[in-house]
C-alpha cells in the first residue's frame, strides 16, 4: 500500500481510504466507528460494515465532493495537483465539505475560527468585501491557499461556502438578517450558507432560482430557504445549508448527506442521461428512493414532477440528495438548485433524463407520458395525473403571492422575477392541458 487517507466525522475517526500501488482505492470503516452508537453509513452503496470497499464503489462517491470543469482545473493546478487524483486534492481542501465528512485531518471544535469578510479584504463595509469575495473566487476557487481555509463543493459553478455571524460574532444557522455578517469559516469550522454570484451568461439567474425555490416551498415541497445577497455591483443567490442544524448546546453540527450520483456510484461525469456513456435514468432516480420511507418516496417524485412543470431540465442526478443523520434512518433532502431554462434560447431545453422514454424537453410532457412512468414505479396512472394537476393548480394560485414577495427582496430586478413566473406558469399549463 502507498497510503491512506483517514475520514472524520469532527474528531471521531469513522475510517480510511486506502491507496493502491495502482493507483486504486479502496475504503473501510474503523473498528471503533462500527461499534459506536448512532454511526452513520457513508452512503447507501457503503453500508456499515467490517469490509473493504473496493475503487468502483468509493472513487466516484469521492469525486462527486469535488467541483467540476474550469473550477476543479484553477483550483488543482493552485494545488499543483492532478485533477483525476481525488483523493490527493480531497486531502487538500476537504476540511468542510457537503454533508459531515472531512478527509485527512479531524475537526478541533476548540480550534474552529470565523473571519468576517470584511476583515478578510481590510474593507469596511460588507457590500465591497462581498464583491471582492466574488473575484476572489474566480482566481482561487473556495479560497485555495487560504491559510485555515480547506472547503469542496461540487459543481461546476462558481460558489462560496460562508457563515452568517449574529452582530455579537456567534455563528448561526439562519439567512443573513439586517446586522448580521458573512464570514469565512478556517480551520475545521463549519460554513452555514452558499453563496453563488450570478452568472452573465445567464442573466436573471439569481432572481429565477430563488422564485423557483419560494415556489416550490409555497405549494408544499421542502426546498432549500433561499434570499439574495447583493453587492451593489451584482447579486447572488444565498442558499441556506440543510446539511447543517444547531445541536442542544447551541453549537452548530455537521449533518451527512449525499446526492443520487453518489448514492447510485455513478461519477460526475455521468450526472445526466445523455451522452455515449448515459448517467442514471428517471427510473433508477426513483428507485433511489425506495430506501427512503414512504412519504419521503412520494416526496421524491412530487421533485421530479416541479423539475419538470418549471422546466429545469438540468435537474441532474447530483441535483436530488439524501440526508444519513446520526442515529437515523435516511431522509429525502429538501429541494435544491432549481431554476426555469425558459428566459435562455441557448440553453437545452431537453430534460436531463429521458421522460417515458424518450429525450424529450418538458412541454412535450402528455398523459401517456405520465401514465409510462407511473407503471414503471408501480403507481398508478390516474394517481400520478392527479398529482401532476394538483401540483399546477398550486403553483398558479401561489405564483403571484411568491413573485411578489422575491421581487421585493433587496437588489432584486423585478423584471426577472415576473419573466420567470409568466414563463413557467405557462409550461405548467401547457402540461396540464395535455394531461387528457
Amino acid at each position: 500500500m502507498s497510503g491512506a487517507v483517514p475520514v472524520w466525522f469532527d474528531a471521531l475517526h469513522i475510517g480510511d481510504v486506502t491507496v493502491a500501488e495502482d493507483g486504486s482505492l479502496s475504503f473501510r470503516y474503523a473498528a471503533r466507528w462500527l461499534a459506536t452508537r448512532g454511526a452513520f453509513a457513508l452512503s447507501l452503496t457503503i453500508p456499515l460494515a467490517d469490509t473493504s470497499y473496493p475503487s468502483e464503489i468509493i472513487s466516484p462517491w469521492l469525486a462527486n465532493l469535488l467541483p467540476e470543469e474550469e473550477q476543479l482545473q484553477i483550483l488543482t493546478r493552485s494545488l499543483g495537483l492532478d485533477r483525476a487524483d481525488t483523493l490527493a486534492v480531497l486531502a487538500e481542501i476537504g476540511g468542510d465539505t457537503a454533508g459531515a465528512l472531512s478527509f485527512g485531518s479531524p475537526a478541533d471544535r476548540s480550534a474552529w475560527a470565523w473571519t468576517p469578510l470584511t476583515d478578510l479584504y481590510a474593507v469596511a463595509d460588507p457590500q465591497e468585501a462581498l464583491e471582492r469575495h466574488f473575484e476572489d473566487l474566480g482566481r482561487r476557487p473556495f479560497l485555495v491557499g487560504e491559510e485555515g481555509v480547506r472547503q469542496s463543493l461540487a459543481g461546476g459553478q462558481k460558489k462560496s461556502a460562508l457563515a452568517v455571524l449574529s452582530p455579537d460574532g456567534t455563528p448561526v444557522l439562519r439567512l443573513p438578517q439586517p446586522g448580521d455578517v458573512l464570514a469565512i469559516p478556517r480551520d475545521g469550522a463549519p460554513s452555514t450558507i452558499i453563496v453563488k454570484p450570478d452568472n452573465p451568461n445567464l442573466p436573471g439567474i439569481t432572481e429565477n432560482e430563488v422564485f423557483c425555490l419560494h415556489l416550490a416551498q409555497a405549494i408544499g415541497i421542502a426546498a432549500a430557504e433561499t434570499t439574495v445577497l447583493t453587492t451593489g455591483k451584482r447579486t447572488a443567490i444565498c442558499a441556506l445549508r440543510y446539511d447543517r442544524r444547531v445541536g442542544r448546546t447551541g453549537q452548530l453540527q455537521r449533518v451527512h448527506q449525499e446526492d443520487f450520483a453518489q448514492a447510485n456510484s455513478i461519477p460526475p461525469g455521468r450526472k445526466y442521461q445523455r451522452g455515449t456513456i448515459a448517467g442514471p435514468d428517471l427510473r433508477t432516480l426513483l428507485a433511489t428512493g425506495h430506501s427512503l420511507p414512504p412519504t419521503d418516496a412520494l416526496a421524491l417524485l412530487d421533485q421530479v414532477i416541479f423539475n419538470i412543470l418549471v422546466a429545469n431540465t438540468d435537474a441532474h442526478a447530483k441535483n436530488y440528495s439524501i440526508l444519513l443523520p446520526v442515529g437515523g434512518e435516511p431522509r429525502l433532502a429538501p429541494l435544491y438548485d432549481v431554476s426555469t431554462v425558459l428566459p435562455w434560447p441557448h440553453v437545452t431545453r431537453y430534460f436531463a433524463q429521458n421522460l417515458a422514454g424518450k429525450r424529450r424537453q418538458p412541454e412535450a410532457m402528455a398523459g401517456r407520458h405520465w401514465d409510462i412512468i407511473a407503471r414503471d414505479m408501480g403507481y398508478r396512472p390516474t394517481d400520478l395525473r392527479q398529482r401532476v394537476q394538483e401540483l399546477v393548480d398550486a403553483m398558479v394560485a401561489n405564483r403571484v403571492r411568491v413573485a411578489g414577495a422575491v421581487a421585493s427582496l433587496p437588489g432584486v430586478t423585478s423584471g426577472y422575477v415576473e419573466q420567470a413566473a409568466e414563463l413557467i406558469e405557462a409550461n405548467a399549463l401547457r402540461i396540464a392541458g395535455r394531461l387528457g
